[in-house]
């Protein structure tokens, strides 16, 4: 009888083992929302560590925390993005920046705001698809409490919750919905989904976002609005953008050489040979240029007390 027992006891235990292989739910594939989060969370963690790992040399530094936010009543049809994932409310956080002040105060993506600054959100004025206005207008509330006080507050779940921003380099990194272009406005560095998605790896995505960066912090804008665009100006600013974005590679932890394999993939494919635009070197020379400054970083490095890249001090611009 005891015998018997236990047959049968082992054989109830291995029908509950096997059903409970049986049922095991198998993880849902990740929503759009969820495909874009993540881009929209790489772009926003190595941007993060290029803007923080420069603040030393940049001229116009701010406090920042690491958080993009997003408006679900900006999407198309809001209830089939937010009913899949059980979120609610029209503010939440999109994407937190890896190491950042935002990632510290464990803020998660799709976590819902009630205040952002000071601003409840059930008093912003409405949106419609495709209207991100007070979106911006809430990234602009952020920015504007940082530099005002160092930290910025957010209501979550009822709580009021205090983020005190670090020093980074002024410039708000943004991934648009579609394309492969990559542009700088002095402000912001935009880089389309369809790049980001080409650039699994981290470093050939610091690499392109790199290059625009160094547009903004070199004030590059500015310059062409005041002495105009043609295109041995634009050159110009491009070879400087080509150069300095070794050393912003190399203060955010990167290796430079990421700057040259990025060109090595994505040259060969965008020269269109003699037709190439005039405003820019191709592809080989402009990898030969970068390869000659990051001789010319490294020997700066080895002279610095520190052994960092002193761009502020050692780059030099083109003649």
């Amino acid at each position: 009888m005891i015998r018997a027992s236990r047959v049968v006891a082992g054989l109830a235990l291995a029908l509950v083992s096997v059903g409970a292989q049986a049922i095991t739910p198998v993880p849902a594939p990740p929503t759009a929302l969820q495909q874009l989060q993540a881009l929209d969370e790489r772009v926003q963690s190595v941007g993060w560590r290029l803007a923080r790992g420069n603040a030393p040399f940049c001229r116009e530094v701010a406090p920042g925390i690491g958080l993009l936010l997003q408006d679900f009543a900006s999407y198309r049809d809001p209830a089939g993005v937010r009913n899949p994932i059980m979120a609610y409310g029209d503010i939440a956080v999109q994407a937190v920046a890896a190491g950042s002040p935002a990632e510290r105060a464990r803020l998660r993506p799709n976590e819902p705001l009630e205040a952002v600054a000071g601003q409840p959100v059930a008093t912003s004025p409405a949106v419609k698809p495709g209207d991100y206005a007070r979106l911006a207008g809430l990234h602009e509330r952020m920015d504007t409490a940082l530099a005002s006080t160092g930290q910025v507050e957010l209501v979550r779940y009822g709580k009021t919750l205090t983020i005190v921003g670090e020093p980074v380099c002024v410039t708000r990194f943004e991934m648009l919905t579609s394309g492969t272009r990559a542009a700088a406005d002095g402000r912001r560095v935009v880089i389309g989904r369809k790049l980001v998605e080409t650039l699994p790896e981290e470093d050939l995505l610091a690499a392109a976002l790199a290059h625009e960066l160094a547009h903004n912090v070199l004030g590059h804008r500015a310059r062409l609005d005041t002495e105009g665009r043609a295109w041995s100006k634009v050159k110009r600013t491009e070879r400087e953008a080509d150069r300095l974005s070794v050393w912003l590679l190399a203060n955010a932890g990167y290796e430079p050489e990421a700057s040259l394999r990025f060109f090595a993939r994505w040259g060969p494919m965008t020269d269109l040979g003699p037709l190439s635009s005039p405003d820019h070197d191709r592809w080989k020379t402009r990898v030969r240029k970068i390869t000659a400054e990051i001789a010319a970083m490294r020997a700066a490095m080895a002279k610095d007390p520190g052994g960092v890249a002193n761009w502020a001090r050692d780059f030099v611009a083109e003649t």
